[in-house]
């Protein structure tokens, strides 16, 4: 990520979206955490990576270090130094707290730590509800959880496929267009189900932007593992013969999904 640079006006334009977003992100924050030095920062940033949105918010929240402690304790010196003093102060430091969260179970408000989020808007049009989506609700307002981390990439997910196949309106949906449209997006979703079960296998790791090799072949390896041919190898064969009919069109081979609409002869 890097930072976009900017002409004057535009500067003075960003400062005062800057100044707004901050304003939304302190409303959020307790008033006695603010005066004890809480900051926020908004930062617009750019991402020439593939995926990315090319200009989003950065929001970090900046806790002020809590006071140092130093903690005195006694212990017999004759065991360290063999001399005839009985008790010798030793000075011991407490890692910093405060004794509770500035911000309700927020452990980086009590160690005086830092808390970082994003908004895949640019500056100029993060709303209130964007910042309240980004915060958890340990802020006041805050709505980001898991729930809606998942929503949220589910619905990005289905806007996509749409965009890249095609979406149809009503009048379309009886017509053979509407069918084709209907079709494409089904496929894509078959592929991308046998992605994300590799994607889990895999502790999560996404493949490299582009990769195709090694990926969308997990449905096809855990048929054939779920099934015990030894039992019936007829019942296999037409179990397989059923997948294919009711996958409309997609064949499973040893490598990757082959996506492939049905033909005449299919037929």
């Amino acid at each position: 990520q890097t930072t976009t640079m900017f002409t004057a006006n535009e500067n003075i334009l960003l400062r005062q979206h800057k100044r707004r977003v901050i304003e939304f992100v302190e409303s959020t924050i307790p008033e006695d955490a603010l005066d004890l030095g809480t900051a926020v920062m908004a930062m617009q940033v750019s991402c020439r990576q593939p995926g990315c949105v090319p200009l989003e918010t950065a929001i970090t929240i900046v806790f002020p270090k809590p006071p140092r402690k130093i903690i005195k304790k006694k212990r017999n010196a004759a065991l360290k130094s063999g001399n005839d003093k009985e008790n010798e102060e030793e000075k011991e430091e407490e890692v910093p707290s405060y004794p509770k969260p500035l911000v309700p179970n927020l452990e980086e408000s009590r160690i005086g730590g830092n808390f970082k989020t994003r908004i895949l808007k640019p500056l100029a049009e993060v709303t209130k509800d964007d910042v309240l989506d980004a915060l958890p609700p340990n802020f006041a307002g805050g709505r980001r959880t898991v729930e809606s981390l998942c929503i949220k990439a589910r619905d990005m997910v289905f806007a996509q496929i749409g965009q890249l196949v095609g979406t149809n309106d009503e009048e379309l949906n009886d017509s053979e267009e509407g069918k084709r449209l209907v079709e494409g997006r089904r496929l894509v979703a078959e592929y991308l189900k046998v992605c994300l079960e590799e994607y889990v296998e895999r502790g999560c790791v996404p493949p490299e932007w582009g990769e195709k090799d090694g990926w969308g072949s997990n449905g096809d390896a855990k048929k054939s593992e779920d099934m015990d041919v030894s039992e019936d190898v007829d019942a296999d064969a037409d179990a397989t013969k059923q997948d294919g009919a009711n996958s409309g069109g997609i064949k499973w081979g040893e490598g990757n999904i082959l996506f492939k609409r049905p033909t005449e002869e299919d037929e």
